[in-house]
């Protein structure tokens, strides 16, 4: 498994994940990952707004293995309000023809073990905020220990973090 950074020249094909001529599961990266926006328009957003997503820095990450992009990650590293270095993962995507084949526990399982080489970076929380109509990745993060550590006003996200 290889994780590189995003580059919007080379990885414009991972804009194709949110069509639904593209997979049957373009619905699930629109609802719970990029929200009918292309990344690279993520991308350009972040790049204009380096303060707005993360307080240190702000990582975009492609997973691949054996040359085949499998995973899309936007990683914001920040310290929290009790002063630890967090690594929040918002999203983390699947390829979309790839979903419930076991990689998104694979790459999570992966970034767990080397995030500190993953980003460069010390860690001591791992964090996710996920729709709680997002089963898939809720049962994921729940199988690495992640703990629910709060809510949004409206309910609709739950919170976990993991200690690293």
């Amino acid at each position: 498994m290889k994780w590189r950074d995003y580059d919007i020249k080379i990885d414009k094909k991972i804009d194709a994940w949110i069509l639904p001529s593209f997979s049957d599961n373009a619905n699930l990266i629109n609802k719970y990952a990029f929200f009918h926006e292309p990344i690279s328009q993520q991308y350009i957003w972040y790049k204009e707004h380096p303060s707005e997503g993360s307080n240190i820095a702000n990582y975009f990450k492609v997973v691949e293995m054996e040359n085949e992009i499998l995973a899309f990650f936007i990683l914001n590293y920040f310290k929290d309000d009790h002063e630890r270095l967090v690594l929040g993962i918002n999203p983390m995507a699947i390829h979309p023809q790839h979903i419930n084949q076991g990689y998104g526990t694979l790459i999570l399982s992966d970034l767990i073990t080397n995030t500190e080489t993953i980003i460069g970076q010390k860690v001591e929380i791992i964090y996710a905020g996920i729709d709680e109509k997002n089963a898939i990745s809720t049962n994921l993060f729940l199988k690495f220990g992640f703990k629910e550590a709060g809510r949004s006003p409206d309910k609709k996200f739950i919170y976990y973090e993991l200690k690293k």
